[in-house]
């Protein structure tokens, strides 16, 4: 497979970075993980808007000849230089230059990488996802934790400790002991007839889908968004997960509590195909 860095072809089997890389030092990077489907994004505005706003938050700027249209065509190259069609996994890190914490340049590394989407990413699980809560660390509740950081040294010790578990995936606290949102995806919960996810205060990543759903369903069911504490899950009548590449994750259970998909499903059926066929 070929990837894209800072414009030009590497052999993403053997690519590398500079041991200066911020990003490699200091997890200082950001990254955009983008479902395309036959050269398209149904979500292209909204993985952009995420983008400009954590750029803001960290007061970094992109080279001025990669404007939005010019980072799309490039994606595009990548997913067509490796013979991908379909569905497919794209993901655009940036890295925040070279050099120590006060010394080097601040020149933004821009890497794109594509793969075929796993075929299951692309289904309603049918089988429920089985969940559990990482207590081994805790997210601010600051605007940093929103971005989508390669700083992610919280999720990656939740995902080892899931594993370990034999858990799907894994829900992480926030400092003030209420839920922020799991290893990969934004928690949302169905109680008393009422959608409930987190606020953006809660300290989970902004996410591109939980935005959408809250938009796509305004009119009908509205989202109530605040603080989800664990003993909100043992009185929810359902749990799912969403993010920009499966739509939504049925939560099957968590602990002791088990959980059923009418909602999920529907939701599913009636809303998600209508941008992922």
């Amino acid at each position: 497979m070929q990837a894209r860095l800072n414009g030009k072809w590497i052999d993403s089997s053997f690519g590398s970075v500079s041991i200066a890389d911020r990003g490699f030092r200091y997890g200082a990077g950001l990254f955009e993980t983008i479902r395309f489907e036959n050269d398209r994004a149904p979500l292209w505005d909204r993985h952009l808007r995420r983008l400009t706003r954590s750029l803001t938050i960290l007061n970094w700027s992109l080279p001025a000849l990669l404007t939005p249209d010019r980072l799309q065509a490039e994606i595009i190259q990548t997913i067509q230089k490796n013979k991908l069609s379909g569905s497919v996994r794209v993901r655009v890190t940036l890295t925040h230059g070279e050099g120590g914490l006060f010394d080097g340049d601040r020149k933004i590394n821009v890497l794109i990488e594509t793969w075929p989407l796993d075929p299951s990413r692309k289904e309603f699980n049918t089988n429920g996802w089985v969940m559990g809560i990482f207590e081994g660390g805790q997210k601010s509740t600051d605007a940093l934790s929103r971005c989508k950081s390669t700083s992610a040294l919280l999720y990656t010790q939740a995902a080892q400790f899931a594993k370990q578990q034999k858990w799907n995936d894994a829900l992480v606290f926030n400092a003030e002991g209420a839920l922020a949102d799991s290893c990969l995806a934004n928690l949302f919960l169905v109680k008393e007839g009422k959608l409930f996810t987190t606020d953006s205060d809660q300290g989970a990543v902004e996410g591109v889908m939980q935005a959408w759903w809250i938009d796509q369903l305004s009119s009908t069911m509205p989202v109530l968004r605040g603080r989800i504490l664990p003993n909100d899950l043992l009185k929810a009548d359902e749990v799912f997960l969403t993010n920009a590449l499966f739509g939504i994750r049925w939560v099957g259970r968590i602990g002791d509590r088990s959980y059923q998909n009418i909602l999920s499903q529907t939701l599913y059926q009636r809303h998600l195909r209508t941008i992922f066929p």
